[in-house]
């Protein structure tokens, strides 16, 4: 084996059992069911709480065997607001070559009142299962535990009290500060981070005017994240501020002021005041934004000019369609124009033109021509009148009968057309119709 390799392994060795000691430390497994109340963080135990300051409580129960029955309540702590970290849960601990159990639930106390915080009596019953299968019942208690709770200090009287293990305060501006220019809106952005707090126990933060800009709009989001080592407030604030000067401003300061009960001292988290010298407007800015807005529009004016355009003109190329569709050769045409050839003579002539009369008109029998004369003006009575005389006049004299049928169709055509007229101007003619009124004296 070469040296960097054996090297590694020696390291990894040494860190593996540094960790194994450590977590050996933190959960050991005994020989019998222990009940073990810990109280966090370490300067609680040195210097006591502080008002609405964060008590970390953590109810832990190790045996070397698995638990067959718990029975656990949790405490009711008088004078303090209570937070259950994560419910009770049983685990499995796994120390080099041994196996243990732990039933573990954590705690977090936020005392009201100052004076003392008393943790009751903790009791803990139950049964655990030993290598040969047999029941071993067990009942653990812990004795109560005082911890002197100390009221708001008087360094932070005048200001928001809040108890927090450390503050983390950050910003970003869009654009950069050293970006804005006379007129523009900019958004700054506040990121806010306590540990040991909620929501709720975090002070308002304002972004107050000043000379050169004004606060224009103002938006907020926050949470609180529960996490082993307790509580974690987030909060997130946006404002919009409108450059008004091109003098050289500056931007009000943030501060955050809270107790460290760790250092047992005031603590602050500051965003420092910025000094900002605005540009002045860019022309060519302002003549990109009005160019880009006119276009804007009179694309949207083109936009509705072709809407409104589109719109008669499909109803326009619609009624040319049904028009063109009305005005087509039937099937009773094109039979008439074909048996109407120029060898046809007259009466077969006036057979097809019988036949189509019925299949264009339903006229049939006796009353036919008497029914298409009707419907035919005087120019095309004449060839029909003509096409009669030629049977039945007895001279039987020589007659078109082609030109007799494009009479015929041409009137047909334009009796369909005058139909479909009638049909398209119904609706307006009801819709414009004046209603009749009637008075009653």
């Amino acid at each position: 084996m070469s040296a960097r390799p054996l090297i590694l392994t020696m390291l990894t060795t040494v860190l593996l059992t540094l960790t194994g000691a450590a977590v050996a430390q933190q959960v050991a497994i005994p020989v019998t069911p222990q009940l073990r109340i810990i109280i966090e963080p370490n300067h609680v135990l040195r210097n006591g709480a502080y008002v609405q300051g964060q008590v970390l409580l953590r109810i832990l129960l190790v045996s070397p065997h698995p638990f067959s029955a718990i029975n656990f309540a949790m405490p009711e702590i008088a004078g303090a607001r209570v937070i259950t970290l994560f419910a009770p849960k049983t685990r499995t601990i796994h120390l080099y070559d041994k196996i243990g159990y732990a039933y573990d639930t954590r705690l977090a106390l936020f005392p009201e009142q100052s004076g003392t915080l008393i943790i009751p009596e903790i009791t803990i019953t139950g049964e655990v299962a030993n290598e040969v299968g047999e029941r071993e019942p067990f009942d653990l208690s812990n004795p109560t535990v005082e911890i002197p709770v100390h009221p708001i200090n008087p360094a932070l009287e005048d200001s928001w009290w809040m108890v927090a293990d450390a503050v983390e305060i950050s910003e970003d501006w869009t654009p950069e500060p050293e970006q804005f220019r006379v007129g523009d809106t900019v958004r700054r952005h506040v990121s806010l981070v306590a540990h040991g707090v909620s929501i709720e126990q975090l002070p308002h933060i304002e972004q107050y005017a000043n000379q050169g800009y004004a606060v224009v709009g103002a938006w907020q989001d926050g949470k609180t994240d529960l996490t082993k080592n307790g509580l974690v407030a987030r909060l997130e604030q946006t404002w919009d501020l409108r450059i008004q000067s091109g003098d050289a401003m500056y931007i009000s300061p943030i501060e955050i002021h809270y107790w460290d009960p760790d250092a047992d001292q005031p603590g602050v988290a500051r965003l420092p005041s910025k000094r900002v010298e605005p540009l002045a407007r860019d022309p060519e800015a302002v003549r990109r934004t009005l160019v880009e807005a006119a276009m804007t529009a009179h694309q949207a004016r083109r936009l509705g000019a072709l809407v409104l355009f589109s719109i008669p003109m499909g109803a326009c190329l619609l009624l040319l369609a049904m028009a063109l569709y009305t005005a087509r050769l039937s099937r009773a045409d094109r039979c008439l124009l074909t048996e109407c050839g120029a060898d046809a003579g007259a009466v077969n002539g006036l057979a097809a033109v019988l036949s189509w009369s019925e299949a264009s008109f339903g006229l049939r029998g006796a009353r036919a021509l008497s029914g298409l004369r009707e419907r035919l003006g005087s120019r095309e009575r004449d060839p029909l009148e003509r096409l009669e005389k030629a049977v039945f006049g007895g001279a039987n004299p020589p007659i078109d009968t082609r030109a007799v049928a494009r009479v015929m169709v041409s009137a047909a055509r334009s009796e369909r057309l005058r139909a479909l007229r009638r049909r398209l101007m119904t609706p307006f003619s009801t819709l414009f119709q004046a209603p009749r009124l009637r008075l009653k004296c």
